[in-house]
């Protein structure tokens, strides 16, 4: 016994106009999903190729890092401090007028009353609140004896 799908098959190709045409369409679509599935197993390979690449690089070091010759950051503690007189502070400003001034608190601040100055020298001091008249630029030096 045939099935009925059998049976369709069978008169469908047993015409042979329509069977040359059929064989035709069939055969362009096998060829397309082998077409397609070579394609997709390509692309596959290729992304796991680049994946593995991608993870086996070796990784950028960061700038100004050589493996030769590493430099040996000193932290804050481990530098030495020598304290300034107020004479030696101001002589590192020749022909520059500069002020120091001594707060109630002990703290010294300079004060340079040309803005070139100090923008020149140092980076200008924002004042803390926003409507705080503009002032000449300043710098705390240090706390107690300078």
């Amino acid at each position: 016994m045939r099935s009925d799908k059998q049976r369709l098959f069978h008169d469908l190709l047993n015409d042979q106009p329509h069977r040359s045409a059929t064989l035709a369409a069939a055969g362009a679509v096998l060829r397309r999903r082998r077409q397609c599935r070579a394609a997709k197993q390509i692309f596959a390979l290729l992304a796991l190729v680049s994946i593995v690449s991608l993870w086996l690089r070796p990784q950028p070091k960061a700038p100004g890092s050589t493996p030769v010759a590493q430099a040996h950051a000193k932290t804050a503690a481990e530098l030495p401090v020598k304290l300034l007189t107020d004479e030696e502070l101001l002589s590192l400003f020749p022909n520059t007028p500069v002020g120091l001034a001594t707060l109630p608190n002990g703290k010294k601040l300079l004060i340079f009353p040309r803005p070139s100055d100090a923008a020149r020298i140092m980076l200008p001091i924002q004042p803390a609140d926003a409507a705080a008249p503009a002032s000449p630029p300043t710098r705390q030096i240090a706390d107690g004896r300078a």
